[in-house]
């Protein structure tokens, strides 16, 4: 075993168990439908890295395409998960317009191998496009999300500069391919991905955790406000908030997270003519 497919297994090894953190995660506590886009994610990444292992055993040219157009469908599924995340709308169709893109441009370099050095500079270009379009996103998110998912947005945008940095050395290795830059471009881009798939997926865990601690938070201190004793007027009934305005019962308790049906007793029954609800039955 060489020594890219040892970073190519401990890769596979570190999505592995980040992917399976939070799935159990979401099976226990969360099952959010951005934190789905973000487990699909993190086991797609994972994925390409098993077929990175693959490669190296079946150098065919189509096993030598799918790996890095697994990684753009990560890239992709990223972009998704940060738009659910910030709830605005997803960008399916772009999405496979970029990756029919992508598949033209792998497949030129099969026809043209002369020039296949030049491939990892439009690698480097579309992934970090993409990660910096993922950070954007995942930067504006609506309501109580925007801070706790700052740190996510910054490792996306540190991706980002990470694969610009990278571009320089590809370019060279692509402009001079005597000087022997290509492996060593491969080896950064190799060791990049276990730093940034734990740096991610940890941040985005860690994310989901403290909305769900602040959610439970503000639930305990309805919880707190509702058992203590409520401002009441004696004659309407309405609650005072604590804006201190009055509100009907049902407004206050509505906002505090608390369901409210009407029905009516049989006393009110009686004097507006009205049908009261059948008695409850009797408990033996």
């Amino acid at each position: 075993m060489n020594d890219a497919m040892i970073v190519y297994a401990i890769n596979l090894i570190i999505g592995a168990i980040l992917a399976g953190v939070m799935g159990r995660y979401w099976r226990l506590d969360a099952r959010g439908g951005a934190l789905r886009y973000w487990i699909v994610a993190a086991w797609t990444l994972t994925s390409a890295d098993l077929l990175f292992v693959l490669r190296a055993a079946y150098p065919d040219v189509v096993v030598r395409m799918l790996p890095t157009l697994m990684v753009t469908v990560g890239q992709l599924v990223l972009i998704f998960a940060a738009q659910r995340t910030a709830e605005r709308p997803t960008t399916a169709r772009i999405a496979v317009l970029i990756f029919a893109l992508h598949t033209i441009f792998l497949f030129g370099f099969m026809v043209a191998p002369q020039f296949s050095d030049w491939r990892s500079v439009g690698n480097t270009i579309l992934w970090g496009a993409l990660a910096f379009q993922a950070a954007w996103v995942l930067s504006r998110p609506i309501g109580a999300q925007r801070s706790v998912m700052q740190i996510p947005a910054v490792v996306l945008a540190a991706h980002g500069v990470f694969q610009a940095m990278r571009l320089v050395l590809a370019l060279r290795a692509a402009a001079r391919p005597g000087e022997g830059l290509g492996p060593l471009v491969q080896l950064i881009g190799d060791l990049e991905v276990s730093l940034f798939m734990v740096a991610l997926f940890v941040s985005v865990l860690a994310a989901f955790l403290e909305q769900s601690n602040r959610e439970l938070r503000a639930a305990m201190d309805d919880v707190v406000q509702l058992s203590s004793m409520l401002p009441l007027c004696a004659w309407c009934k309405n609650v005072r908030n604590d804006d201190g305005y009055w509100q009907r019962i049902e407004t206050y308790l509505t906002t505090h997270r608390v369901n409210v049906t009407h029905g009516i007793c049989e006393d009110c029954a009686a004097t507006h003519g009205a049908t009261p609800p059948p008695a409850a039955p009797a408990t033996p």
